[in-house]
């Protein structure tokens, strides 16, 4: 058994807390990590002793020793055991290592009868205004929480990622329970970086986005070449864990393309890499998603897509995204949102739930009939307005259950 003073600085040398902070790792992974060390250890001469005056932080090490002598004691059983045991612990691995198993479920399950479920997943802010108790009220909750990828920002913690805000935020999802699926950007990030990210932090959930701009020798140049890459150090790890990946798509097309055609051979090419699903840019109308969707099938790609939805919280909000996206809006759809640029906070809100309720409500309608190809996940940007998207929920309970 190990000696809980022990245990807690096996912790700390292998950097798998920092400061007061363990929730990043699953108790069952983190005792499995435990277990391939050598059980008994000398205490460090020296070490930090601060964290051990937080009775919580206290705890959580206790808690997770209890957890890595259960561990001890089964694997110490018969190999005829084992099987059984390996099943247990992927059951109860973290919600990181589950999206991949969450998603089949979603998109291969079969329905005999009745409509077809739709889930949805969000993205959030790692900003002040983030209130994760706000985030659990919502009813149902997320399939997943992605988390956008600020370039600058992250990368000038690339010595410890682990500081960044982003990640800050991920590990508390985590403990949380929530699965995370965090953007990553291939502006100015190197093959060392994106090693150091996968190892630091445990992430295997990516959503990977060229970014804005591409710098004079940029590593990679592309999401393309950045899949690739993550799909190689994949193969080379000795449990070849599952990654899972998202790539983005644009209904409204790419303002760097020349054509349709010329799109839809990148989306190809980095979807060929091993993308597992496509998350598009904000939409603002159903039948721009419809033609893309059918235009990416008649390309041959078969890959989930999943439309992505953003209700505006403010007219000036609506612009600034607009600008940033590149997106130019069709004469109805803007003439709409113009009609109420004017209007008080309240009532732009109320106007922008209901036109996206209605928008929403004419992607999924399709999934009520014989459609080869329903929606059965739809991904919403909240900018942490978690009020406006819980308004939209309630108001297509008959999709959302």
């Amino acid at each position: 058994m190990y000696d809980k003073r022990v245990l807690f600085h096996l912790l700390l040398s292998k950097r798998l807390i920092l400061s007061d902070t363990l929730g990043r790792w699953h108790p069952v992974q983190l005792a499995k990590h435990l277990h391939s060390h050598t059980p008994v250890l000398p205490l460090p001469a020296s070490r930090p002793e601060q964290p051990l005056r937080d009775p919580a932080f206290v705890s959580k090490i206790i808690n997770c020793a209890s957890t890595l002598d259960s561990v001890m004691s089964v694997t110490s059983e018969p190999n005829n055991t084992m099987a059984t045991t390996n099943t247990v612990t992927n059951e109860e691995q973290s919600n990181e290592d589950s999206l991949h198993t969450k998603l089949d479920r979603i998109f291969n399950s079969s329905t005999t009868s009745g409509p077809v479920p739709v889930h949805y997943s969000i993205e959030i802010a790692a900003k002040d205004d983030f209130d994760i108790d706000q985030l659990k009220r919502l009813t149902p909750q997320p399939v997943f929480c992605a988390l956008p990828w600020v370039s600058d920002d992250n990368l000038r913690y690339a010595d410890d990622f682990l500081r960044s805000p982003t990640l800050q935020l991920t590990a508390r999802l985590r403990e949380n329970q929530y699965t995370v699926l965090n953007n990553v950007s291939c502006y100015n990030i190197t093959e060392q970086q994106v090693d150091q990210l996968l190892r630091s932090t445990g992430i295997r959930n990516l959503f990977v986005i060229r970014g804005d701009t591409v710098s004079p020798g940029q590593q990679f140049r592309n999401s393309a070449g950045l899949v690739q890459y993550l799909r190689k150090w994949q193969e080379q790890q000795p449990d070849h864990r599952q990654l899972t990946i998202a790539v983005g798509g644009y209904p409204y097309g790419h303002h760097q393309s020349s054509s349709q055609t010329e799109e839809l051979h990148y989306l190809r090419a980095k979807i060929s890499q091993g993308a597992d699903f496509l998350l598009t840019q904000t939409l603002y109308d159903a039948p721009s998603f419809l033609r893309y969707r059918d235009r990416c099938r008649e390309a041959g790609i078969s890959i989930p897509i999943i439309p992505g939805i953003y209700i505006p919280h403010s007219y000036r909000h609506l612009q600034a995204l607009l600008n940033l996206t590149r997106i130019e809006l069709g004469p109805t759809v803007r003439d709409a949102f113009e009609a109420h640029a004017n209007d008080a906070p309240d009532q732009f809100q109320a106007f922008m739930v209901e036109y996206f309720v209605g928008v929403v409500r004419e992607l999924l309608q399709p999934n009520a009939t014989t459609s080869s190809d329903p929606i059965k996940l739809v991904h919403f940007f909240t900018f942490n307005k978690f009020h406006l998207l819980q308004q939209v929920l309630e108001k297509l309970d008959e999709f959302f259950k």
